[in-house]
């Protein structure tokens, strides 16, 4: 009997020209932002390279110098676009993309896309993700607010439960036969995705079958509860204009109200520091110490005498080796610990900020999607932290190695010393090894779990419901 409802639902709902307009429309708007999310990625991740190999050559061809002058010299690293990012933009039009490395500072990626934009930013970029999260629950509410109480005001609700369907199997056909009908829309969509995504060519270790595969777990519950829930309003709703409206005015609050507020209560129960005050803190500690009292110039002065009672010498200049090159090395070595802290804090508090919203998702379940989707596109904080300690370990390596040739081939107290070509292309380009699928599942476990936990409320709202259909009749 359910698969008999279930097939007459999706009869009556592929004949009704509301759905097949709606269809329409959101079947081209997700492969319109398909397109031009492919061709944008394609041509970002061509710049990116040419950028990046025209970086490594003016580092190589830079010309003879001191080797400590080249680490001011510096290079620029460029982050590697996410593969996923042609669905899921996330943060990447709000974070930097390029990080300028050099001795003595740590610096924060710049060139934020976002900032070469129009106010139209505000509202959001057309993506197949966005198209997913905000017009298919819209669809989804066109499919669903009539399908009971359509027929209650019809007066073919009580003929029908009097012809012996339960009605249970008529709640259970209907949500069916509606599912089949979006399913019929988005699946040929979803393989076309997924044909396009076997073609690019993508490092093993970013795990992307496990991330799409997780990705069309995380949609698949958001549309169901969706369906679910739409379909449980319209069997409690005395008719189908309360139905509607009803359902609008849970999209509204879900997909535009509560993302701006749950960001708005995370900024205000976890602020940020404002650049200034951190660049201010940032200095005060590189030249007073973390505990205020440990400043460089005494830990370097501790330093010196530390190295000329191992070496048995009264001055720098009796040492076997440049001293100004050890010194450096020392003197990035307790920078290091200063920039991990602050850092390390600020990127703290705006991943606790992420995991305060993505709690939110408990009151509004797009905010528990966008959560999980962000993380498995590998285009959430997550993932561009990774790319920050990344280029940070190679800052530090790449100093590391400039500095140790002062101090090895230098003579002592010799200022004049220059190295070349041959030391440059002992340092390697920056390459960054992805995060794996496993981390992507972990940090969106959260808000699959909220998703899952959603549908849950929204099967046994169906059922209640189910369970006073008759009763609403009398």
């Amino acid at each position: 009997m359910i698969l008999r409802i279930a097939r007459k639902e999706f009869v009556d709902t592929w004949r009704d020209g509301r759905f097949r307009l709606g269809a329409l429309v959101t079947a081209l708007l997700l492969v319109t932002a398909g397109l031009l999310a492919w061709r944008q990625t394609e041509r970002m991740a061509q710049e990116r390279e040419a950028a990046a190999a025209l970086e490594r050559e003016n580092w190589l061809e830079q010309g003879e110098k001191n080797s400590h002058s080249a680490g001011h010299y510096g290079v620029n690293v460029f982050k590697p676009l996410a593969p996923l990012a042609l669905f899921d933009r996330g943060i990447e039009p709000f974070v930097g993309t390029t990080l300028f490395l050099e001795a003595h500072r740590q610096n924060q990626a710049s060139f934020v896309p976002a900032q070469d934009a129009t106010a139209m930013r505000r509202f959001g970029e057309l993506t197949a993700a966005a198209g997913l999260q905000w017009l298919a629950p819209l669809l989804i509410v066109l499919l669903a607010f009539g399908s009971i109480a359509g027929e209650r005001e019809r007066g073919t609700l009580r003929q029908t439960l009097s012809l012996g369907v339960s009605p249970l199997q008529l709640v259970l056909g209907k949500t069916l036969g509606l599912g089949i009908a979006l399913s019929v829309l988005l699946a040929p969509l979803g393989v076309a995705g997924l044909i396009g995504l076997s073609q690019a060519q993508v490092d093993p270790a970013f795990g992307l079958w496990t991330r799409a595969g997780a990705l069309a777990l995380a949609y698949g519950l958001y549309f169901a509860l969706a369906l679910v829930g739409g379909v449980a309003v319209s069997a409690l709703a005395p008719n189908a204009r309360s139905a509607l409206i009803v359902l609008l005015a849970m999209w509204a609050a879900g997909c535009v109200v509560a993302p701006r507020l749950a960001s708005d209560v995370a900024h205000s129960r976890l602020p940020l520091p404002a650049l200034a005050e951190f660049e201010k803190a940032l200095g005060e500690d590189l030249q007073n110490g973390l505990d205020g009292h440990d400043t460089r110039s005494k830990q370097m002065e501790e330093f010196t005498a530390r190295t000329l009672k191992e070496y048995g010498k009264s001055r720098v200049e009796e040492l076997p080796f440049n001293f100004y090159g050890l010194a450096m090395l020392e003197s990035e070595r307790i920078a290091g610990t200063v920039f991990d802290h602050h850092f390390g804090a600020l990127w703290d508090r705006i991943e606790a900020q992420d995991r305060f919203v993505t709690s939110c998702g408990a009151l509004a379940p797009l905010l528990a999607l966008r959560s999980a989707s962000m993380a498995l596109s590998g285009t959430d904080f997550t993932h561009h932290r990774h790319f920050a300690v990344a280029a940070e370990q190679h800052r530090r390596e790449f100093v590391r190695v400039l500095n140790e040739d002062l101090k090895n081939n230098a003579k002592p107290g010799d200022h004049a010393y220059v190295a070349g070509r041959a030391l440059w292309e002992q340092l390697p380009q920056f390459q960054l090894q992805p995060l794996s699928a496993s981390t992507a599942l972990s940090v969106a476990s959260s808000g699959l779990a909220l998703l899952g936990a959603w549908l849950g409320v929204a099967l046994a709202a169906l059922l209640w419901a189910a369970g006073r259909l008759r009763s609403t009749l009398a």
